[in-house]
């Protein structure tokens, strides 16, 4: 179920990204991908998710609140 829900996040970026085009006339739905849009998208996210773990890692660790 995770694995259908992750598939249809991503898919869904990348239409709203608009490597992936989808056209429906005369009764067909015809289905477009933009490799080069698609690998552009893809080395953004990677590229901002090694910042946010760089960032993550430079925060110094706070300490869990003590019970009283």
């Amino acid at each position: 179920m995770r694995t259908l829900m992750l598939l249809g996040l991503i898919v869904g970026g990348l239409v709203v990204a608009g490597a992936i085009h989808i056209t429906q006339s005369n009764g067909t739905i015809e289905i477009s991908v933009d490799k080069a849009k698609v690998e552009a998208v893809t080395g953004q996210v990677l590229r901002e998710g090694e910042t946010i773990i760089r960032n993550a890692q430079n925060q110094p660790a706070t300490a869990a609140p003590q019970a009283r």
